[in-house]
């Protein structure tokens, strides 16, 4: 007879945590202001601590906003980068701030708009990030790591 109270606990509680954890997503709730989704960052190659990271912003405001820094504990830098053709040729460079216009999503992909973490020591968990806006808002998001030959 004490067997049933013992189980009727166990099933009780692990309920609850399947109820906390049914709530948990790799992407900020739908309602909210800005969503972040698609979030990922490729797995350095070995013996590497530099990689890319990509995701998609939204601005669910009426107001443009503006990413101005991207950051991670599990970084030692991270730096928003673009590609640009200079003289017929594909070229990297730095992107300071990208404004998202009221409404819409900006792209960070291979190719394009991108993150560069320096220093990055990954680990089994999700790596959060914390998307930085001009009007003080910081925007934290999980990102999965993905391998090299998946696309994001």
């Amino acid at each position: 007879m004490l067997l049933k109270p013992i189980n009727f606990s166990v099933m009780t509680s692990l309920w609850f945590v399947l109820l906390i954890l049914g709530g948990c997503s790799a992407e900020v709730e739908e309602n909210s202001t800005y969503t972040v989704s698609n979030a990922s960052i490729r797995t350095p190659a070995p013996g590497r601590t530099m990689t890319a990271g990509y995701f998609e912003f939204t601005n669910n405001s009426a107001e443009a906003v503006t990413i101005i820094a991207v950051r991670s504990s599990a970084a030692e830098r991270i730096e928003m980068h673009t590609v640009l053709k200079v003289d017929d040729q594909m070229r990297m460079r730095p992107l300071p701030e990208l404004t998202v216009p009221a409404g819409e999503t900006a792209i960070f992909t291979s190719g394009g708009n991108h993150l560069m973490l320096f220093g990055i020591e990954l680990s089994d968990a999700a790596t959060i990030l914390e998307i930085e806006l001009d009007n003080g808002t910081v925007v934290a998001a999980p990102f999965q790591s993905t391998a090299l030959n998946q696309t994001n």
